[in-house]
């Protein structure tokens, strides 16, 4: 699938900026003619410290577009997705999209 230029463009901003493991796309809203509106991205990284990493995406990249940013610790990530009642598992693994992945 394409995505829009102002969403890889943003990811490969925050795979810079943070170098994490994964970013997950699990969520998009688009006008009726189609035009993005805002969008969520799972970032996944090696780190334990999430919201000092969600903070500084937030204040350190701007985009266009409005985006949420939900950030998990590897471990956690792993925990979470193997409960099939997180949303880590029913809205992001079983509704979003690898968009970026270092290992």
């Amino acid at each position: 699938m394409v995505y829009d230029e102002r969403i890889t463009g943003l990811c490969e901003r925050i795979a810079e900026l943070v170098r994490p493991v994964r970013i997950i796309i699990f969520n998009e809203k688009h006008t009726p003619a189609g035009e993005l509106v805002s969008f969520k991205l799972c970032v996944i990284v090696k780190e334990n410290e999430c919201a000092r990493i969600e903070q500084k995406i937030y204040l350190t990249l701007e985009c266009e577009v409005p985006y949420d940013v939900l950030v998990y610790n590897n471990e956690r990530w792993k925990e979470a997705v193997m409960d099939p009642d997180t949303f880590a598992s029913r809205g992001i693994m079983n509704g979003g999209v690898v968009l970026y992945e270092s290992e």
